[in-house]
C-alpha cells in the first residue's frame, strides 16, 4: 500500500487520460498535420542564451498570485524542504541532506496532471488536490529552480470518465488555453530572461506538448529560453529513427547530460507488462512515433533510477519495519532499472525491479494503475531524483552559455 501522499497521487494520476473514446477527438480538435519522416537530424546544439523580448502581456487571471499554487515570490508549499531517506539493500536508513537553492538561476514551470474532485467538466480556479499533488511532483525541485505553477481550470475526472457531460474538445481546449495564458504572463513578467525547465505530467504533459509545437518551437526566443521540458506519461511524437520532427521541429530529445533545450520524455510500464494495443501513453500517431528518454541513460540503454517514492509500508519486506522511516520520500538505490523499448509500435520506459529475497528490502514496488496504464501513478515519482540530477546540470550547462 501506499502511504497517504502516495495514495493522494494515485487518485491524482489515475484520472488523467481521457477515455479511449474520447482520445480521437481530442487529438483531431488540437494536432495540425504532422510532418513526413524527412525531418532534419537530432542536433546537440545548445540555444544561444538571451533575454527574451517579450511584447507587454498582462493576464487578468494570472496577475493575480492567488490563481498560483506556487510562485518564487510568495511562501508557498514549493518553499518547504521535502527530504528523502534513501533504504540501501542491507535495510540500513539514511536521511540525504536537504538543500533549498534560493538562489537558483533557474525556474520551473510545472502544470499538473488531473486530480481536481470538482463534479464539473472543467475545475474551478480554487485549488484543492492539485495543491497535493504539486508538492509531490514539483515540490522537491525547489532543491535546483524556483518554481511557478499556475492553477488552471483542468478537465477534472468527473468529466474525464463521463460522470459529468461535457464537450470534450472544449473542455480540453479551455484547460490549454489557460496554462497559455499563464506561460505567456509568466515570460513577459517574471522569466526576466532565466532559463525555465517545464516540468509536466499526464493532463498537464498533453497540454505542454501542444504549448512546445504551437508556442514555443517555432519562436526562436522562447526556445533559447529552455533549459528542458520534462514531460511524462503522455506520448510525445517525433519523426520515425529522428528526435526531432513531430511535436517540435527545432527542440530535439536530450540525449547528453548538460544538453540544453530539449525533451525529456517518458511513460513507465513494468517490463513484464509492456502496453498493449489501445494504450493511451506511448501510441504513435501516423507516420510518427512516441518518444521514450532514459532520465537514466539519456543516450540509450539501461540505467538505474533513483527514485523519490512515497513513503508506505511497501518499503520492506516486514511492513512494521517501515515505521522507522521518517520522511515522506524514499529511495531505494539499485532497485529499480529503467530502459527505453518499443513494444507494437508503443514507446515506453521499461521497468524491472532488481528484487533479492534474501535483504530486507521489499521485492516489488506499488502504483499499478488501471489496466494498459502501467505505472502511469509513479512516472514522475519514479525517476525524480534522477530528474532532478539533469536538472542541476543543466542549470550549470546554461549558465556557462552565458559566460
Amino acid at each position: 500500500m501506499l502511504s497517504a501522499a502516495g495514495a493522494a497521487l494515485a487518485v491524482a494520476c489515475s484520472s488523467t487520460a481521457a477515455p479511449a473514446d474520447s482520445t480521437t477527438s481530442l487529438t483531431t480538435s488540437t494536432s495540425p498535420a504532422r510532418p513526413d519522416s524527412t525531418a532534419p537530424p537530432t542536433t546537440s546544439i545548445a540555444p544561444t542564451a538571451t533575454t527574451l523580448a517579450a511584447p507587454p502581456y498582462v493576464s487578468e487571471v494570472y496577475r493575480d498570485v492567488a490563481n498560483w499554487i506556487c510562485r518564487a515570490d510568495i511562501a508557498d508549499t514549493c518553499d518547504d524542504p521535502a527530504p528523502l531517506t534513501n533504504v540501501a539493500a542491507d535495510g540500513t536508513l539514511t536521511v540525504e541532506p536537504y538543500e533549498i537553492d534560493v538562489n537558483s538561476p533557474l525556474d520551473c514551470f510545472y502544470v499538473y496532471p488531473t486530480v481536481s474532485e470538482d463534479a464539473t467538466y472543467n475545475s474551478d480556479m480554487t485549488p484543492g488536490s492539485e495543491i497535493g499533488v504539486t508538492r509531490l511532483q514539483a515540490g522537491r525541485f525547489n532543491q535546483v529552480c524556483k518554481v511557478y505553477a499556475p492553477v488552471y481550470r483542468s478537465v477534472t475526472a468527473a468529466g474525464l470518465f463521463g460522470s459529468t457531460p461535457g464537450n470534450v474538445a472544449e473542455g480540453w481546449d479551455l484547460a490549454y488555453q489557460d496554462v497559455l495564458d499563464a506561460w505567456r504572463h509568466y515570460l513577459a513578467n517574471d522569466n526576466h530572461g532565466r532559463p525555465v525547465v517545464i516540468l509536466a505530467h499526464s493532463q498537464g504533459s498533453f497540454h505542454v506538448v501542444r504549448l512546445l509545437r504551437e508556442e514555443i518551437d517555432p519562436n526562436a526566443e522562447q526556445r533559447a529560453l529552455i533549459a528542458s521540458a520534462i514531460i511524462a506519461g503522455t506520448s510525445f511524437q517525433v519523426a520515425q529513427g529522428q528526435d526531432v520532427g513531430g511535436d517540435t521541429q527545432n527542440m530535439p530529445l536530450c540525449r547528453a547530460v548538460g544538453q540544453v533545450g530539449c525533451v525529456i520524455t517518458f511513460q513507465t510500464y513494468r517490463d513484464s507488462a509492456p502496453p498493449q494495443p489501445g494504450a493511451l501513453f506511448g501510441a504513435p500517431q501516423g507516420s510518427t512515433a512516441s518518444a521514450c528518454v532514459n532520465p537514466a541513460a539519456l543516450a540509450g540503454g539501461p540505467g538505474l533510477l533513483d527514485a523519490a517514492l512515497p513513503t508506505g509500508s511497501w518499503v520492506f519486506a516486514d511492513p512494521t519495519d517501515s515505521a522507522s522511516i521518517t520522511t515522506a520520500h524514499v529511495g531505494v538505490p539499485g532497485l529499480i532499472t529503467g530502459q527505453c523499448k518499443v513494444a507494437d509500435g508503443y514507446s515506453y520506459l521499461a521497468i524491472t525491479v532488481n528484487a533479492d529475497p534474501s535483504d530486507p528490502r521489499a521485492d516489488e514496488i506499488p502504483g499499478d494503475g488501471a489496466a494498459n496504464w502501467g505505472l502511469h501513478e509513479l512516472d514522475l515519482s519514479i525517476a525524480q531524483e534522477s530528474l532532478i540530477d539533469l536538472v542541476r546540470n543543466q542549470a550549470t550547462a546554461y549558465v556557462g552559455l552565458q559566460d
